[in-house]
């Protein structure tokens, strides 16, 4: 019960973002102004390369800021390597807290961060846009915005504006459907709400509200298999650009208790996700929610091989050191301690040339696993 409500707060909080935010498709994008505490964003675009600003709003005193900011990290490197040449695309994300207070939260998360992050001046930038409640995010392109949504749908927008199948008619027509799906959600009406998601999903297979949605009301039914169903579809209906729902199938089979279905729909996932991105987030997927006793040792072994293996990998260096840790935590959970060391060892490499900001923190993970080994040599 307290998982079913959990996911109807969400998906009010998703809706109640864009229906509060007054600013529109086809206007001029609103000036950021913040005091920026990690990277710096970029001004002047290279090569006469198209702009894409993407603007995120979230607050530190979210208890997923954390896996926000992975997130935008990880679309960050995604799209600076198989969208070279064509885009130059900048992700800020700007949070309504003092100065003292963010960097009291970067300080305790014990994780650099890779990506912008400024603390909003004077809560001008909040104003500019209108922002009500977060996390929210709008997209820019050449000085105009061209979508306002919800984080979770980043990844899937910012994909259809590179390849030109983005539709501003289609999405104003989408966002009156979300509104009626917000009505329906708050009149406790969920079919309502889910035969309107699959008319959205008709239009955008892969749309994460929507998603959610049909899950939230098949769920109240306790019709497990039903989503679990539901969700495979999905996945065929979005072919390659299906991984994100491959992780929402594989968290639902976990609850389900399905053992069996878990073994199959791991390997499949392995076989069928072929961009390095999107290996690099099931990897990490597998490694901290697996059960214990279900361990996809084998798969999981496959997949860090082929990502260290990708010809694209060593291009990226920052993608690379990643690469290598994700690989370094999966031989440790393997009792692979002297692989964990070597792939760790060559992560610290990497990012000490590269000068980067995660490198204190790569180079104390080395030193938790090099205790290990040497503990474990002991008799």
């Amino acid at each position: 019960m307290m998982r079913r409500l959990g996911i109807l707060i969400l998906l009010l909080n998703l809706f109640s973002v864009s229906a509060q935010i007054s600013i529109a498709p086809g206007m001029k994008m609103p000036d950021v102004e913040a005091e920026w505490l990690t990277a710096e964003p970029g001004n002047d675009p290279a090569n006469n390369r198209k702009v894409m600003d993407i603007a995120v709003f979230s607050d530190i005193k979210k208890t997923d800021m954390i896996q926000t900011l992975r997130y935008i990290e990880s679309l960050e490197s995604k799209y600076r390597r198989i969208a070279p040449g064509k885009w130059d695309l900048r992700f800020r994300v700007i949070v309504p807290n003092s100065k003292e207070e963010t960097e009291r939260f970067l300080n305790l998360s014990g994780t650099p961060v890779a990506i912008a992050l400024g603390t909003d001046i004077n809560g001008r930038t909040f104003r500019n846009f209108a922002v009500a409640k977060v996390p929210e995010a709008v997209i820019g392109t050449d000085g105009a915005i061209v979508w306002i949504g919800t984080v979770m749908d980043l990844d899937y927008i910012i994909g259809a504006i590179i390849d030109d199948s983005f539709s501003m008619e289609d999405y104003r027509k989408i966002s009156r459907m979300k509104m009626e799906m917000q009505t329906a959600l708050r009149s406790g009406l969920p079919d309502v709400a889910a035969k309107t998601a699959e008319k959205i999903l008709e239009k955008i297979p892969g749309d994460a509200v929507s998603i959610q949605t049909v899950l939230y009301a098949l769920e109240l039914k306790g019709k497990t298999e039903k989503a679990i169903e539901f969700l495979q579809e999905r996945i065929e209906k979005c072919g390659n650009k299906s991984a994100g729902i491959r992780l929402l199938l594989l968290d639902r089979i976990i609850h389900s208790g399905d053992m069996k279905s878990w073994d199959e729909q791991v390997a499949n996932a392995v076989k069928n996700t072929v961009n390095p991105d999107d290996k690099l987030n099931l990897a990490a997927f597998l490694i901290n929610r697996s059960p214990k006793l279900y361990f996809p040792a084998e798969n999981l072994t496959v997949l860090c091989n082929d990502i260290l293996n990708d010809p694209g990998t060593a291009e990226d260096p920052v993608f690379h050191a990643t690469a290598l840790e994700i690989a370094a935590q999966a031989e440790y959970a393997l009792c692979r301690i002297e692989k964990a060391c070597k792939y760790q060892q060559q992560a610290v490499t990497l990012r000490k040339n590269e000068n980067n900001s995660s490198l204190k923190r790569a180079q104390e993970t080395l030193s938790f696993y090099q205790k290990i080994r040497k503990y474990s040599a002991e008799k």
